[in-house]
């Protein structure tokens, strides 16, 4: 028996590199996570969607490791430094842009959504372009890690997880927004994409 045709695994230092980048990418997000152990008064609405997205990020993660052995038939036959050199890429450009997001919101990113009493509505930063690029960040790093598997159901599995629970906390994320900022949000959601410039 053959061992699956994973992408990442074909030399020794690809394998390196890939569980140093996807470690890193665990333990940022555990940082990330822990900013809502911070006490912060205000409401929290979120409707179960960071429940969502946390089952949806590991379901994606375990499609994408699970595809190669499943379905090797949807191999990307594509040259392997280039595709994993990509993959590696959008593994840290994701969480880096990720982080940039969760830093220009300081006190006010919340893994929950949590309209706090003192909250802002913020422009700056990512928040000039996009009204969630913390989200952006996200779709890029999962997106990463199944090309990094050399197969394209990895990629569909990882990307669709994540941007299904996306489009739910988007919904509830925004509707909580404008009903703290009323007008200013609007406009700021008129000049803004969400997630993916030009599409959405």
């Amino acid at each position: 028996m053959t061992l699956p045709d994973v992408l990442y695994q074909t030399t020794p230092q690809w394998r390196e590199i890939f569980w140093l980048s996807f470690g890193l990418w665990v333990i940022a997000e555990f940082w990330v996570g822990s900013r809502d152990r911070r006490v912060a008064s205000g409401e929290r609405k979120d409707r179960g969607s960071m429940f969502l997205i946390v089952v949806s990020v590991w379901i994606g993660i375990g499609l994408a490791f699970a595809a190669p052995a499943a379905a090797p038939w949807a191999h990307l036959a594509l040259p392997p430094a280039p595709l994993f050199w990509t993959a590696i890429v959008l593994i840290w450009i994701g969480e880096l842009f990720r982080l940039w997001a969760v830093v220009t919101l300081g006190k006010f990113f919340r893994m929950q959504v949590h309209i706090q009493d003192e909250h802002k509505l913020v422009t700056s930063g990512p928040y000039r372009f996009l009204r969630h690029p913390s989200y952006t960040g996200g779709l890029l790093t999962v997106t990463g890690i199944g090309l990094a598997m050399g197969n394209w159901i990895s990629v569909a599995g990882a990307f669709l997880c994540l941007f299904l629970a996306y489009c739910v906390r988007i919904l509830v994320e925004e509707r909580a927004l404008k009903a703290r900022f009323g007008e200013a949000f609007l406009a700021h959601k008129k000049r803004t994409w969400a997630v993916i410039p030009p599409l959405w």
